[in-house]
């Protein structure tokens, strides 16, 4: 059994590589939904007048930001995607939600993630940089990762997947909405049956040709949340295929999802 001494060298000195991407007005968000906003709503200039009785000198200045909890990085509750208005387990959305939020399955229900996690790099099995437009991920690319990278994906593992398309999140808006590749229907049942904990992969959609099915397979049947919108090109250049990955969401009651700043530790033994 390790020591806690050694638990924390291995922490202090593990590389820590930043998974999220970051949040700006004009960020891709899905056509649908409402894009994110933030403006300076104090400025110091005024506020400097505000307290120049009680605190001479002194001034603030905060933000008001407008978006939903699936703008960028985020991970999705369970109550985000319904089949027939059916969430998983059978629960009913219409008879747990309210104007203020859902009274299950909210975002303070989404555990803190402190995970094995399994890069699948699929592009770099190919011998691509970036998987070619609209690319489909099969079952078998999967495991053609695995074999490659001489990992193993263990049951409660995260997985995480690559396919290139994080580079088009801050320079190239409608590549990174419409030219995506992704995992199918074929794949994902291939990650359930493994009984992941969590699934991550660095575009918004997720899933090719049926992202909306693919959803329902994680969210409604297994109750597996999903991570979407990661930025895993240093994870893979540095060939970090086993990592120790973190999540902690926020804690909005009844909410939907939750935006997050997830990161990999990656020391030089295995997780």
């Amino acid at each position: 059994m390790i020591s806690l001494e050694d638990f924390v060298n291995h922490v202090v000195n593990a590389k820590i590589y930043d998974l999220g991407q970051p949040y700006f007005n004009g960020m891709p968000v899905h056509p649908e939904d409402p894009p994110y906003s933030m403006v300076i709503y104090r400025y110091h200039e005024y506020t400097k007048k505000i307290f120049e009785k009680i605190a001479p000198g002194f001034s603030d200045s905060m933000e008001l930001v407008i978006t939903s909890m699936h703008s960028g990085t985020h991970i999705d509750s369970k109550c985000h995607m319904a089949r027939n208005g059916t969430l998983h387990n059978g629960v009913k959305a219409s008879e747990i939600v309210k104007h203020s939020g859902y009274t299950k399955y909210g975002t303070e229900e989404i555990p803190i993630f402190v995970k094995r996690a399994i890069l699948f790099d699929v592009p770099a099995s190919k011998g691509l940089d970036i998987l070619p437009h609209r690319y489909e991920i099969s079952a078998a690319d999967l495991e053609k990762c695995l074999t490659m990278q001489n990992v193993e994906l263990r049951e409660g593992d995260a997985a995480l997947i690559r396919t290139g398309y994080s580079r088009y999140f801050t320079t190239d808006k409608e590549k990174y909405l419409h030219d995506f590749a992704g995992i199918t229907e074929e794949s994902a049942k291939w990650l359930i049956d493994r009984k992941i904990s969590l699934l991550g992969i660095d575009n918004l959609a997720m899933a090719v040709p049926k992202p909306f099915n693919v959803h329902l397979m994680f969210l409604v049947d297994a109750g597996i949340h999903v991570m979407k919108s990661l930025n895993l090109e240093e994870l893979a250049k540095d060939k970090a295929y086993t990592s120790v990955l973190v999540v902690s969401p926020l804690k909005i009651v009844g909410g939907t999802g939750s935006l997050v700043r997830p990161f990999a530790l990656v020391n030089q033994g295995k997780p």
